[in-house]
């Protein structure tokens, strides 16, 4: 299975796991609006058997639920006509509260309409209660024209949660389970596209070294016969082959080996004040081989004054080395031209090429390790993908940026952008 396969499984995975989720939250929200309403069916129930025991009201049956008013959640209020003494009441609705479910603190106040005040206030403990016997809870005041009596439920929210715990606790357990098999799964796919960049890794390496390695073997057999004395061009032709040969391979072998040693140890800069220019030239010179062989144009645009930037001249040799390389060896018959400028103190390196150009899709990995543009089956330019990784990393540690333009068949432009020193 190929690890785009398997980030579309993630992705549904993903999803399905936000619906379980979001269904999960809805059903507890469900079930916490049905617990209310079971308590405050409960409390009602609690309210009637008072009424039924003490004689409160001249009212009956359905009646007595007019006598109810629930001013918030934690709240209710039932109209007396007559008013018992203060232990009675206490007992009688502590005793119903229990008969009927309701196991959570109350807080109880009788207004008298007389003096239109509360003639006292208890606070009803349930058996089980965490809270102290006098939680200090002033009840606000309801003016009527009759007497009442007032139920205040300060830990309502918190015994309904409880009575949830079940719920919770499943919900918490399922939402483990799920946040545990997603990071499985993410850990297992990063697992499948690090063995997929290893596999392309080695299959490249072999690729690219295979090539010129049997380029070389071919010339050492041919200028070790005797005979080639007798033909200096071909002589000549060979040794400039091999020259290309062994270049190309130490360019490689050197990414290879500094993008190593930055992963082990961090990139090590040895900073000092260098001028871009000679080192573009040092580079082209470098490439001559190379430029020859594709028949390339290079133009040099540089500026003038030979301004200077503060950075690793061996590392930013070879992320120019890297650029150029790539100009040419992307494009059939390379014209490519290398430009310097500084502006506003901001020195900017450009590199434009004609080559095949890179689709938008692929432009931001660009400058991902061992990533190379997918081109099918088809293995018709070399490269380790190492080459913009690395120049991304030099240009990054040197306080820089580096963005590419490119239109596909058009060709590609790498500008970088350096503080002056």
């Amino acid at each position: 299975m190929r690890s785009a396969t398997l980030k579309w499984i993630i992705l549904l995975s993903t999803i399905l796991v936000g619906l379980l989720v979001c269904v999960q939250l809805y059903w507890l929200n469900k079930i916490y609006n049905f617990e209310q309403k079971e308590f405050a069916t409960s409390v009602v129930k609690s309210i009637q058997g008072v009424y039924e025991d003490l004689e409160l009201s001249d009212s009956s049956g359905t009646e007595l639920q007019k006598l109810i008013t629930q001013p918030d959640v934690n709240t209710f209020l039932f109209k007396i006509d007559n008013i018992p003494e203060k232990d009675t009441i206490v007992k009688s609705v502590l005793n119903n509260l229990e008969d009927f479910g309701v196991f959570t603190d109350c807080k109880l106040a009788l207004y008298d309409a007389r003096t239109q005040n509360y003639a006292y206030q208890v606070y009803l403990p349930s058996a089980a209660s965490k809270h102290p016997g006098n939680s200090g809870i002033d009840l606000p005041l309801f003016k009527n024209p009759y007497a009442y009596i007032h139920l205040y439920f300060p830990h309502r929210g918190h015994y309904i949660l409880s009575s949830m715990l079940w719920w919770i606790a499943s919900s918490i357990l399922l939402l483990v389970i799920l946040i545990a098999l997603g990071l499985s799964i993410f850990h297992l796919y990063r697992q499948k596209f690090l063995n997929e960049v290893q596999n392309d890794f080695i299959r490249n390496v072999t690729h690219e070294f295979q090539t010129p390695l049997t380029t070389l073997i071919v010339g050492l057999d041919a200028i070790a016969k005797p005979s080639i004395i007798e033909y200096p061009e071909r002589l000549e032709k060979y040794t400039r082959l091999m020259q290309g040969q062994t270049a190309y391979l130490k360019q490689h072998i050197e990414n290879l080996m500094k993008v190593l040693k930055a992963e082990a140890n961090g990139l090590v800069l040895e900073k000092e004040e260098i001028v871009p220019n000679e080192l573009i030239k040092n580079a082209i010179n470098q490439l001559h081989v190379t430029i020859e062989e594709k028949h390339a144009a290079v133009e040099l645009i540089l500026e003038p004054t030979n301004g200077t930037v503060l950075a690793d001249k061996s590392s930013f040799y070879v992320a120019m080395l890297n650029l150029v390389t790539n100009a040419i060896k992307y494009s059939n018959k390379p014209m490519i031209i290398v430009e310097t400028k500084v502006t506003n103190g901001v020195y900017f390196i450009s590199v434009k090429d004609n080559g095949i150009g890179i689709e938008e899709q692929y432009q931001k990995k660009l400058f991902r390790k061992f990533y190379r543009v997918p081109t099918g089956d088809v293995h018709d330019v070399k490269g380790l993908g190492l080459g913009l990784y690395f120049v991304k990393k030099v240009v990054d540690e040197n306080k820089g940026t580096i963005h590419v333009k490119s239109i596909t068949g058009i060709g590609s432009e790498f500008v970088i952008e350096l503080p002056t020193h």
